[in-house]
């Protein structure tokens, strides 16, 4: 495993990011708590990325920028993406209503493609694995982890059959397809009349 650091040159982590994604056929996404960038709608991004340790550096509108355009990597048909979002990564008011009820509906949205999987997975699922982090699998030979310092990138073997196994667990208890946009247009509704 190798830690790589946060640091003022963010801008190239989201060229690495880039390039791991463009070379992948098979995305999968598990989100405990925040919806990666490729599924953020840009007034979303903006609230998240002033709330991080990105927004110190002097390059955030750069590093939206190229968040923005790698979310052009989901138009390639000839890619798999699986986006499993925990509720509380879905509905962890971050932002005011209206940019929360928009992104909710865009996750609606992005669920139609033919090429994306969007996940839900409800508190009140029980499941034997306890969502500890954020981390993304490519293909069957990578595996990131992101943590508050940075990334840490798996390549063991052993290690990624680990992860791609607690996926499997959280996607088992997930909803999916209309029964996971349905619940996501209750919520869209809930965050919508709280605003």
């Amino acid at each position: 495993m190798k830690l790589e650091p946060e640091s003022s040159a963010v801008s190239g982590v989201q060229h690495e990011l880039a390039t791991l994604e463009r070379n992948a056929t098979h995305l999968r996404y598990f989100l405990p708590a925040i919806p990666t960038g490729l599924i953020q709608t840009p007034e979303y991004l903006r609230h998240v990325m002033a709330k991080t340790s990105a927004s110190e550096t002097r390059d955030v509108e750069r590093v939206i920028g190229l968040k923005l355009e790698r979310q052009a990597v989901l138009d390639d048909l000839d890619k798999q993406f699986e986006f499993l979002l925990t509720e509380s990564a879905i509905r962890w008011q971050l932002c005011e209503a209206a940019v929360m009820e928009r992104q909710i509906e865009h996750l609606v949205s992005l669920s139609r493609r033919p090429n994306v999987d969007l996940k839900v997975l409800p508190l009140s699922a029980r499941v034997s694995e306890i969502p500890f982090n954020t981390f993304t699998l490519y293909d069957t030979t990578l595996a990131t982890l992101e943590v508050f310092t940075g990334r840490v990138v798996v390549r063991e073997a052993e290690d990624i059959e680990h992860y791609v196994r607690i996926f499997g667990v959280f996607a088992e208890h997930a909803y999916t397809g209309n029964a996971a946009r349905q619940l996501l247009s209750e919520w869209a509704a809930t965050s919508s009349a709280s605003g």
